[in-house]
């Protein structure tokens, strides 16, 4: 199982409707076709540019083909939403990880 993470830099003008349409509408969708599961929503405490706080979005999904079939069939029309809706003012980035276990 891998985790894909997104770490969001979000402007404080529009993070409280930010937050509302991730938990309501973009997680709902992201996770409806069943390829990425268990998600989790986190603000980041960490210092912050002036005007702006940290978030970090995470789902699982069980490895890079079925990552790449959700992009190619969901992900980049949702990418295409948040930009159309927030322009500028939200900025991501998205990492892979490999969960290790530990004994």
């Amino acid at each position: 199982m891998l985790i894909v993470n997104t770490t969001y830099n979000v402007e404080e003008s529009i993070e409280q409707s930010w937050t509302e349409w991730v938990i309501k509408e973009y997680i709902p969708q992201v996770v409806a076709p069943g390829l990425l599961i268990s998600p989790r929503f986190h603000r980041l405490l960490v210092e912050n540019e002036p005007g702006f706080q940290s978030y970090a979005l995470q789902f699982e999904v069980k490895d890079l083909d079925t990552l790449d079939i959700w992009f190619q069939e969901y992900g980049s029309s949702m990418q295409k939403t948040l930009r159309e809706l927030y322009q500028e003012k939200v900025l991501g980035f998205t990492t892979m990880m490999e969960t290790i276990e530990i004994e």
